[in-house]
Parts: structure tokens; sequence; C-alpha cells
């Protein structure tokens, strides 16, 4: 008779490993080539911290849910200040680096903050309440 251990990823360890990933994620666009594997990182962590939700117990569930609100606000404001920069940088020239990087990478900058912010948004109790 054989007993298995069965690891068991708690709620804790996915909101560190969320914004963990979600910071390297965002650094990782700055360097050539490392885009794809960036938003595939990023989009597994978030997948699994959402679709683990079902081993975690019924306080951690009820504050992932509370976080996706708190941590799409968040992105939401992120994404307005980066189009005002961009609509501001038509203005002055020496930011067309900048617009250039922002329009070319959105996707992965998209879903690098939105998985920091998930982590971010777990760990405050009751977030968005």
């Amino acid at each position: 008779m054989s007993i298995k251990n069965r690891s068991v990823v708690g709620y804790r360890f996915m909101i560190i490993l969320a914004v963990i990933i979600g910071l390297i994620g965002i650094a990782l666009q700055f360097m050539p080539g490392w885009e794809f594997f960036t938003f595939f990182l990023c989009l597994a962590v978030l997948g699994g911290l959402i679709g683990g939700s079902g081993g975690y117990d019924e306080q951690d569930r009820r504050q992932l849910r509370q976080s996706y609100k708190t941590a799409f606000e968040w992105l939401l404001l992120v994404m307005m200040v980066a189009y005002a920069f961009i609509e501001v940088s038509r203005l002055l020239p020496y930011t067309e680096g900048a617009v250039g990087f922002l329009n070319g990478h959105w996707p992965g900058l998209v879903i690098a903050m939105m998985c920091a912010l998930m982590g971010i948004a777990g760990f405050v109790p009751d977030a968005g309440s």
C-alpha cells in the first residue's frame, strides 16, 4: 500500500508568483525576442491563479473574486495614463522611441501588468470592497 504525496499549490504562493512573474514579464519586454515567451508565461501564471481556485479555501476564493475588480481598475488607470502619454508625445519629438515601444509591445505589457496587479490585489485583504 502506497500513499501518494500530492503537493498542492496554495493561493498565497500563486499571488506571490503572479507578482514576480508580472514584474519579470515587464522587464523582459525590453529584451528583443522575449515578447512571445513573456506573454505565454504570464498567461500561464494567470491561468494557474484563476484556474486553481477550486483548491483554495473559501476565504481565498472570495479574496480572489474581489481582487478582479481592483486589478482591472488599476489596469484601466495604467492604460489611460499610457494613452495620455502617447497623445501628449505627439507634441514632443524626443518621446518617439517610447511611443514606438508602447505601440509595439502593448499585448505583452498588458498581460504582464495584469499578472502583477492580480498578485498585488491578492495581497490586500478584502480588495475591492
